[in-house]
């Protein structure tokens, strides 16, 4: 599954989960998403929240 990210300009990222290499916690309420290719991002819902948005079931 695909995800899209908008960064503070506004520029969309487009990422699927196999590219994620780490997602962290990081202060009050963000996760720190990390990428293949070098690019980090800061994401206000938890992996679970994003999977769910995009179908993605765990069991």
């Amino acid at each position: 599954m695909w995800i899209n990210l908008t960064d503070v300009n506004g520029d969309h990222i487009t990422l699927n989960f196999t590219h994620v290499v780490s997602f962290n916690p990081y202060g009050t309420g963000t996760h720190i998403v990390t990428a293949t290719p070098g690019l980090t991002f800061f994401v206000k819902e938890t992996s679970e929240e994003i999977q769910k948005k995009v179908g993605i079931t765990t069991s």
